[in-house]
């Protein structure tokens, strides 16, 4: 009868072990939420991190009132008709499958901006100074914000070169030169251009024009670009410009996944609580 008896050990081996069986642990369960505290802290520090570094650029590179840039004068009838002429004549031979040429200067390209509706978020914002063969020298105001301190203004020159891209102009900011003479930072010169011209390109009203450009050229004083329909189309964006889009959606993936990992482990704690209530 004494052998029928479990000793200590047999009762031991007998018992379920609850690691064993892959069953959670309250060591287990912790290691995971201490885990994912430390990434929520280190994302937060990191956010911390990143909204500081980019406040203290923009107040370096900006100022607190703007220095609007000259607007064009609109009063005489003749050139504003000519010019409206010479947008409507381009248009049409695009719309019809045509080859077409739209040539501008310097002060038609100002006067666009002061008279095409269009063009009114550029107004004392944006004014064109000089073309050269190689680049587009711009006068800038632009509203910026630094962070929560409100709206400052970027005052100073812009440097671009035009490219087609996706069949639609995009200007390459290769230099921006504010007035406060502290250097841009060159992630923040490249996202300009889609600062400048995104609203353009999903225009629906100037997209059957907007999106069928093949060449542009720079000359001494104007910029001449070309729309026809044997010539091939660049189908992506410039790399430059968009390597900053691969970083934020990098940013958002790992914030998906921050969020998808807290959110699984609540609700593992919470069914963990409910099957400990169950046994109690």
């Amino acid at each position: 009868m004494k052998d029928l008896v479990p000793s200590p050990i047999t009762q031991g081996m007998a018992e379920p072990n609850i690691e064993a069986t892959g069953k959670p642990t309250p060591i287990a369960g912790c290691a995971i939420f201490l885990v994912i505290l430390g990434m929520v802290a280190f994302l937060a520090i990191f956010a911390t991190y990143q909204y500081n570094g980019y406040k203290r650029e923009i107040i370096n590179i900006s100022q607190t009132e703007s220095n609007p840039t000259t607007l064009a004068d609109t009063s005489d009838t003749a050139q504003v008709d000519a010019l409206v002429k010479k947008f409507d004549d381009f248009s049409n031979s695009v719309l019809d499958g045509q080859a077409a040429t739209l040539t501008l200067d310097v002060q038609e390209m100002n006067l666009a901006i002061a008279h095409f509706p269009k063009l009114k978020t550029f107004r004392n914002k944006f004014s064109i100074a000089s073309i050269t063969p190689e680049k587009i020298i711009a006068d800038i105001a632009f509203e910026v914000r630094a962070g929560f301190e409100g709206i400052r203004y970027l005052n100073g020159t812009m440097v671009m070169e035009p490219v087609i891209a996706m069949g639609s102009l995009f200007p390459i900011v290769t230099e921006i030169h504010p007035d406060t003479g502290n250097p841009v930072p060159q992630k923040m010169t490249k996202e300009f251009p889609t600062f400048l011209f995104t609203e353009y390109r999903n225009d629906e009203d100037l997209a059957p024009i907007f999106h069928k450009l093949s060449k542009v050229t720079l000359s001494e004083g104007s910029i001449s670009i070309l729309s026809d329909p044997k010539v091939p189309q660049p189908d992506a964006l410039p790399d430059d410009v968009s390597e900053e889009v691969d970083k934020s959606l990098a940013l958002f993936g790992l914030l998906v996944f921050m969020f998808g990992s807290t959110a699984a482990f609540l609700f593992w704690l919470r069914k963990r609580k409910q099957k400990q209530s169950e046994e109690a």
